[in-house]
């Protein structure tokens, strides 16, 4: 019954699996073939020679496709360093509309610093490009290479102005420490770089790219629909399972047949449980549409050239926060998945193991229980291990940190032994089934509905309203009034001047009659046992019955069954036993008489005058 509510019809896939693929197939052929297929390919640069480009269209020089080169194009390099541990080398990078085209160090005799080395090569590219652009042509652009006459190091010069010096360190950063080799490099990485500045200006690639970015938002919208239908979805299968509960219960509570109570008691928890992972779905959703509109917003800041510079402002302004998010999102998403799956592991292990109708309630509670404690002891070691992460990413030692926490946690153990022996009694508890959520227990003389029960505290309901907390180290004795069956007690007060035989027969055969009900027949297990006259006193005989029920329902059975004695007893004439005192009455002889002062004989009671004879002579 309840499994359909898990299980999301495959064909609600397929029109949205069919319009993305239309979408992205609209993509593809609408975009300019040439601009992609054909791709000049970087020209070889040798020292002492100047590059030239030839004169080509805009469409043909440009090669870089958001669906071959996502990486290049949209994703800055800052986003995939974002986990990447950061050296104390003086490096820094330098780019070019949002995009890294190589790293330089700081000057060999350190009067520059590498950032500041970055921001001087920078500003010059960009004084380039920007002329570039404004010329309104490609032909212009001139990328040599001449070696330096006093440093013996390769020059790179753009349209004959001086750009930057390849150094010995610029050279060590790609392992190969030859200067010429890594100047080619460079100067290509600068000519390619200016390249794209110029044509990604150009009209007809910000008309594509425009294509593209329709396309990404028409995709978020779809992807968008799909994922609030989704939501729509599961809060209505949770609406219909709290009804079925409901409706579970009146049924279960009309019908009274133990076999079907018990089934409807074990699906009431399973429904339960699936409802938990609805609601861990539904949470998933809505982190997964936050995140699909920042991811897309993202991307789209790529797109444009005027607008990717945000890409590696964002990362680095927001590195840390940006950093944290993650990790905890990350966090919360483990969180939520190892709730859902405990849910599914015990829903399974129930229904596979739960086959004997008298145990099977209490298997229930007993595998609630355990999974409430399992989630717990899953949360905390998540959250510790996150919070261990995250100070790692402030710069604290963590290898360090942890040696400590061993002499921290001798020291924490000391002071707080009562926790300790909380969670040593309570995974006993639990491991030897002593009681579960759902029982009815009595211990240190309270006594109540066990409401919540974890490592650490129990927590009982008692008739009252009362929520009483009891620390599990300070459970000793426990008894258990609900665990697997539960018996009626009862004991009857019969006058003295009774038949006790005729009174024996009908507490018995009315037991007999209850037990044989089609109603309250269902909640007993076993027939009745009389056990006979259980003590005898000045208030009458004391007649003892006992009647094994269903856990939690004797209080029910031993109701009804007063009621029916009651009436029964009234029927047959037979006295309810009432405590019997006899008083003697003895009168006072007439021939005495006191006397006295008149305050004395005011004082003088009957009884004084029975146990203290006058001192006066009889007349």
């Amino acid at each position: 019954m309840a499994n359909r509510y898990l299980k999301i019809p495959k064909t609600r896939w397929i029109p949205y699996s069919l319009i993305g693929l239309i979408t992205l197939l609209l993509c593809i052929n609408i975009s300019p073939v040439s601009s992609w297929a054909q791709a000049a390919p970087t020209p070889q640069v040798f020292p002492n020679e100047a590059i030239e480009t030839d004169a080509v269209e805009t469409t043909d020089i440009f090669s870089d496709s958001p669906l071959t080169e996502p990486l290049e194009q949209i994703t800055p390099p800052g986003l995939r360093a974002l986990f990447e541990d950061q050296d104390n080398i003086q490096v820094a990078p330098i780019d070019l509309d949002g995009r890294i085209l190589f790293h330089v160090t700081s000057s060999i005799d350190g009067t520059w610093t590498a950032s500041r080395r970055a921001m001087e090569i920078e500003q010059r590219l960009v004084h380039f490009a920007r002329e570039i652009v404004a010329s309104g042509s490609i032909e212009d652009l001139i990328v040599t290479l001449d070696d330096d006459d006093f440093s013996n190091q390769p020059v790179i010069y753009v349209n004959g102005e001086v750009l930057m010096t390849v150094t010995y360190l610029d050279a060590s950063l790609d392992g190969t420490n030859r200067l010429n080799i890594r100047a080619k490099q460079i100067s290509g990485d600068l000519e390619h770089a200016l390249t794209q500045y110029y044509l990604e200006r150009q009209p007809a690639f910000l008309w594509e790219r425009a294509r593209w970015a329709a396309a990404l938002a028409l995709l978020t919208l779809l992807g968008s629909y799909a994922l609030t239908h989704i939501y729509q979805n599961l809060v209505r299968r949770r609406q219909d399972l709290q009804l079925d509960t409901a409706g579970q219960m009146t049924s279960a509570f009309e019908d009274n047949s133990s076999q079907i109570r018990r089934t409807e008691s074990q699906n009431t928890l399973l429904t339960q449980q699936r409802m938990n992972s609805l609601r861990a779905l539904q949470q998933t959703l809505q982190v997964s549409q936050m995140s699909l509109w920042l991811g897309s917003g993202f991307l789209l800041l790529g797109f444009f050239p005027y607008t990717r510079w945000l890409q590696p402002f964002i990362v680095g302004t927001l590195r840390l926060p940006l950093h944290f998010l993650l990790i905890i999102l990350v966090a919360y998403g483990l969180i939520r998945l190892a709730d859902v799956w405990v849910d599914w592991v015990f829903v399974a292990l129930q229904t596979r193991t739960a086959v004997t109708p008298e145990r099977s309630q209490r298997l229930a509670l007993r595998l609630s229980t355990f999974s409430q404690v399992i989630k717990s002891i899953l949360a905390v070691l998540i959250g510790a291990i996150t919070f261990v992460i995250l100070l790692s990413q402030l710069g604290v030692q963590v290898t360090p940190l942890l040696t400590g926490a061993g002499l921290v946690g001798v020291a924490i153990s000391l002071a707080s032994q009562n926790l300790i022996k909380d969670v040593i009694n309570g995974f006993l508890i639990l491991l030897e089934d002593q009681y579960g959520v759902g029982d009815v227990i009595a211990v240190r003389g309270v006594s109540g509905f066990v409401e919540t029960m974890n490592l650490r505290i129990t927590q009982l309901r008692d008739t009252g309203g009362q929520l009483i907390t009891i620390p599990n180290s300070q459970i000793d004795i426990v008894q258990n009034l609900s665990k697997e069956w539960s018996r009626v007690d009862l004991s009857i007060p019969v006058g003295l001047t009774a038949d006790i035989n005729q009174a024996l027969q009908l507490v018995e055969n009315l037991a007999t009659e209850m037990s044989k009900d089609s109603i309250w027949g269902q909640l007993i297990l076993e027939p009745p046992l009389l056990l006979g006259v259980d003590h005898l006193d000045h208030g009458g005989a004391g007649i003892r019955i006992w009647i094994k029920t269903q856990p939690l329902k004797q209080w029910d059975v031993a109701r009804e069954y007063r009621r029916r004695l009651k009436l029964a007893f009234e029927a047959a004439q037979i006295p309810i036993g009432v405590p019997q005192q006899i008083i003697q009455m003895v009168e006072v002889p007439k021939n005495i008489t006191v006397t006295g002062s008149s305050t004395a004989s005011e004082n003088v009671t009957p009884t004084d005058l029975l146990e203290k004879p006058s001192n006066h002579p009889q007349t």
